[in-house]
């Protein structure tokens, strides 16, 4: 057994005993479990993303493959799961709920600061879709 298979097989063993960490070491593991379509974002945010995007020419990630049925995809546009490493195609301009989500059960939630959230459909607000 891999230590990645043996990280895995813990991991799913202990969200079947109710405790979730996605994390080696403490450390985020670059899973993309917490990549959401729809996510909490301040209208500066927003903007920021949609500058970042135009500079960089960045285009929605796909992470389904093609079927006979119409399916809806649930990750985020913005991550990239066909790399191993800096997956997040915004990371620098990322959004504050991805800068402080810890995906490690007995941390304390995370605290968004006193700004005005809307809660975004991350795929139809920057490309359309």
């Amino acid at each position: 057994m891999t230590a990645q298979t043996k990280w895995l097989s813990d991991a799913i063993e202990d969200m079947k005993n109710g405790t979730y960490d996605m994390t080696v070491d403490g450390k985020c593991s670059q899973c993309g479990a917490c990549c959401s379509r729809c996510l909490p974002l301040s209208s500066k945010e927003i903007i920021t993303i949609k500058q970042y995007i135009k500079a960089h020419d960045i285009k929605p990630y796909r992470h389904l493959f093609p079927v006979s049925k119409e399916v809806y995809d649930l990750a985020c546009p913005f991550m990239d799961d066909s790399k191993l490493k800096e997956k997040c195609r915004i990371y620098p301009v990322r959004p504050e709920i991805c800068r402080q989500f810890i995906c490690k059960g007995d941390k304390k939630p995370f605290r968004m600061k006193a700004t005005r959230y809307e809660v975004v459909d991350v795929r139809k607000e920057f490309f359309g879709e």
